[in-house]
């Protein structure tokens, strides 16, 4: 369980390093303003950090990706030429996060018949070197 959340916790910090490359290359084919490209990006952003954190701390997860949008626009409007970083930019990262959170809240529904259960049976008996799991 842990290693599965180390791995989840590189690959989010891999990831979000990735947008934060993509957002500091002037004059690249994706134009920044576009507001598609926001939410796009930081749609895995929610997802992978609401598997981290555990469907308990959805709003975690959601606080997060907006604290990372806002970051990254704050840096941006350090470090890149004026008019580069907008308020707007934040707005749609932060949907863009918020709606990748509720997309993983949905796909890890343990009511869903795809996702995944993690229940532990425990020992009710041993018969020789057998273990019998209780149903």
């Amino acid at each position: 369980m842990r290693r599965r959340h180390y791995i989840l916790g590189v690959i989010t910090a891999l990831y979000f390093g990735v947008v934060v490359v993509c957002a500091f290359v002037p004059g690249s084919a994706i134009n920044c303003a576009f507001w598609c490209w926001q939410i796009l990006s930081f749609l895995p952003v929610g997802t992978l950090l609401l598997l981290v954190l555990g469907r308990r701390r959805w709003w975690a997860a959601i606080a997060f990706g907006m604290l990372g949008a806002a970051w990254l626009e704050a840096a941006q409007w350090v470090w890149m030429p004026p008019g580069y970083a907008t308020v707007n930019d934040v707005v749609w990262g932060s949907a863009g996060a918020t709606m990748g959170v509720f997309i993983a809240v949905i796909a890890t529904s343990p009511y869903l018949r795809w996702a995944p259960t993690h229940e532990l049976h425990s020992i009710v008996a041993q018969a020789g070197n057998r273990e019998i799991p209780q149903d």
